[in-house]
């Protein structure tokens, strides 16, 4: 059901506590307090705000809209006289006028097919959307729980409120949502940056995919707390939890065995946005599913999920392609051209467009066009053997430069092993340009002595890890990228503890 909505358009309502902020000084007021870049809102745009207190603490956070000079800022109503407070405080000397609240109901409308010309524009939920005072017309109307379901599994924060804590923000979801990290300075920025620069927030909100549906409380792990569960939801016959993790269990697609009340659980850990926003993203998902619609002779199906994939995203070759083969099987061949007439359109290069042009034709009798079509395959086909002769001239010039680099960064690397023979931030470069050469028994000798000098020393794990498979050790490998899991998400590395992941998910 929910996906009804993802790939066409809903809208729901709710209840705001609503400022309106004017005067001459109100631009720079709010790029001086808030956590968003104000010179990034466009006119009749929005955008998640949180303001903080010095140590970084959210005090309230709320959705700004911008209309020319003037800003709305629409509070979920418990945070009410927090916002006021907060507005307030710092309102010193500007020439900033500050009315309300006032109780408003909005309107939200978002998904690929909602638009309104009076509303405020911007992104909920990874999707496009709007904010009205008037419901937007021909848009269905989305259950409540369906809404809180779409907003959980994006890491959004509560329209209402409710449960909020003052914490330091890097532990929110709103860190990531309403903290612009280049935007200059405002109460508690030094604080945040400092968390963000260096190993990440101890603990942070993540999802859980886990067997059933669990009640809030606590987790630990071998008796030590890990963090807690705030919520379940539920989404395509799976229970997501929404969580506050540890750094340490923070690596995409990890499974942490947890204890919750007496009962003990394994959850697998994602990332948010769970429900992907994108167009090309929702389009994607419609291929692969009407391709498993056709293998199922489902031709109904299959037939409108590409049909809606190439709405959602009118570049899409794959899906072009995939149905006009599918009305050529079944016979509809003035339908199976026109596909085909498209592709070749959205990309020119394809040699299958007139490929299969020339085959439908030929069965609709069309002899003539058939064979000019598959004249224009060949001139294609022969354009393609152009373009991968050019590409290969181009890999071996950029095969050149690297080779030159490397030998370059070796010379250095090894000045300065001839000083110091342990030194870590050599050997793991030799080791690592060993890694990219294939050069695998020198890599693992390198990169043993920089895990033996620096045990923390988390990129190492990885490269490490790939010498041994290479070289066929893959118990070894197995170990390593276990530790660099390890290692790596302790201290906040969460590229490499997630590329090791992956490594061990496929070893």
């Amino acid at each position: 059901m929910l996906n009804q909505y993802r790939y066409h358009a809903g809208q729901f309502q709710q209840d705001f506590s609503v400022f309106l902020l004017t005067g001459s000084d109100v631009f720079s007021f709010l790029q001086n307090q808030s956590t968003v870049d104000v010179k990034l809102l466009s006119e009749r745009s929005f955008h998640l705000a949180a303001f903080l207190d010095p140590q970084g603490r959210t005090e309230c956070y709320g959705w700004l809209l911008r209309e020319n000079q003037d800003f709305l800022y629409l509070v979920p109503k418990a945070l009410t006289e927090e916002a006021l407070e907060r507005l307030n405080r710092y309102l010193i000397s500007e020439d900033v006028t500050i009315e309300g609240p006032s109780p408003e109901v909005w309107n939200i409308a978002l998904g690929p097919e909602a638009s309104l010309s009076e509303g405020y524009e911007g992104i909920l939920f990874d999707e496009k959307a709007f904010f009205s005072r008037e419901p937007l017309a021909d848009v269905p109307h989305m259950p409540d729980e369906l809404v809180d379901d779409w907003r959980a599994l994006s890491g959004w924060p509560s329209f209402s409120g409710e449960g909020f804590t003052k914490e330091i923000i890097n532990n929110q979801r709103l860190f990531d949502l309403a903290v612009i990290m280049n935007k200059g300075c405002y109460p508690g920025q030094e604080t945040v940056s400092k968390i963000a620069t260096r190993r990440g927030a101890a603990y942070a909100p993540i999802l859980l995919e886990v067997s059933e549906s669990l009640e809030a409380g606590e987790i630990a792990n071998f008796g030590k707390k890990i963090g807690k569960i705030t919520s379940t939801h539920k989404w395509e016959d799976k229970f997501y939890a929404e969580a506050v993790l540890l750094r340490d269990f923070r690596v995409a697609g990890m499974k942490v065995n947890f204890t919750l009340g007496e009962k003990n659980y394994t959850g697998t850990v994602r990332y948010y946005p769970l429900i992907k926003g994108s167009s090309s993203d929702k389009a994607r998902e419609l291929f692969y599913e009407a391709t498993n619609h056709f293998m199922a002779d489902r031709h109904e199906e299959a037939e409108a999920g590409l049909r809606l994939a190439i709405k959602l995203d009118p570049t899409f070759a794959d899906a072009y392609e995939s149905l006009g083969v599918m009305l050529g099987r079944l016979e509809r061949f003035q339908e199976a051209v026109a596909v085909m007439e498209e592709l070749s359109r959205i990309d020119p290069s394809s040699v299958l467009a007139h490929t299969n042009m020339s085959l439908f034709l030929m069965r609709l009798g069309k002899i003539d066009e058939a064979e000019e079509q598959k004249s224009m395959a060949t001139v294609k086909s022969f354009q393609q053997f152009g373009k991968e002769a050019e590409m290969k001239e181009a890999l071996e010039s950029e095969k050149k430069a690297r080779l030159a680099e490397w030998e370059q960064r070796e010379s250095m690397f090894l000045q300065v092993l001839e000083i110091d023979e342990e030194d870590t931030l050599a050997n793991y470069g030799i080791g690592s340009i060993a890694v990219e050469k294939g050069e695998w028994e020198r890599a693992k000798r390198h990169l043993e002595k920089v895990l033996a000098a620096d045990p923390k020393y988390s990129v190492a794990y990885l490269a490490l890890g790939k010498a041994y498979q290479a070289l066929g050790l893959k118990d070894e490998a197995r170990a390593t990228w276990k530790e660099g899991v390890a290692v790596a998400a302790a201290r906040g590395d969460l590229m490499p503890a997630n590329q090791m992941h992956s490594e061990l998910e496929r070893l």
